[in-house]
């Protein structure tokens, strides 16, 4: 098993890629089409859909690499003490909207569906998919899908990302 410096290490590197992808997607899409006109397929797929791809691979990744370190240092309880804010939000599948927390935050995507991207603005926004989106009433104001799953999407804010990296809990070894 890793050591923790290592798995923070590669926390960070995760988290560059994903921000890297949501901060300069739009940059770089403006960029493209100003100076090259026409079709430019190879350009096109290496900007759109490979840069995507990567970005998510890097955030399960990173959920993947949090729940670990998680497991090993109690982040989530760190971060209950602290008072956290939170990193975004869920629909859930009966309609009503909760906060999202850390521990959440690394199940969500670790088991998402699939994530879009909405980039632009101050602050783009990662919306989390669940595959399990058919809701089933199960009893009195209770819902579930019928796969199991009591969420249908959430919604993260790239910048909340950011605290995760600057929390002295997954700062870098010296």
């Amino acid at each position: 098993m890793l050591k923790t410096p290592e798995i923070t290490r590669r926390i960070h590197d995760n988290l560059s890629i994903v921000l890297s992808f949501a901060f300069g997607q739009p940059a770089i899409i403006k960029f493209i089409e100003q100076e090259f006109k026409g079709e430019w397929k190879y350009l096109n797929k290496c900007v759109h859909e490979l840069s995507e791809r990567r970005a998510d691979r890097a955030l399960l990744e990173m959920a993947t690499q949090l729940r670990v370190l998680d497991d090993a240092e109690d982040l989530n309880d760190y971060y209950k003490q602290e008072r956290a804010s939170p990193l975004g939000h869920v629909a859930q599948a009966d309609g009503t909207t909760t906060e999202l927390h850390f521990r959440d935050m690394t199940n969500k995507l670790m088991h998402a569906s699939g994530y879009e991207w909405r980039l632009g603005g101050d602050e783009p926004k990662i919306i989390v998919h669940s595959n399990r989106t058919r809701p089933l009433a199960i009893g009195r104001n209770q819902y579930q899908s019928i796969n199991g799953s009591r969420w249908r999407t959430n919604v993260l804010g790239s910048s909340c990302l950011c605290p995760l990296a600057a929390s002295r809990r997954l700062g870098l070894p010296k």
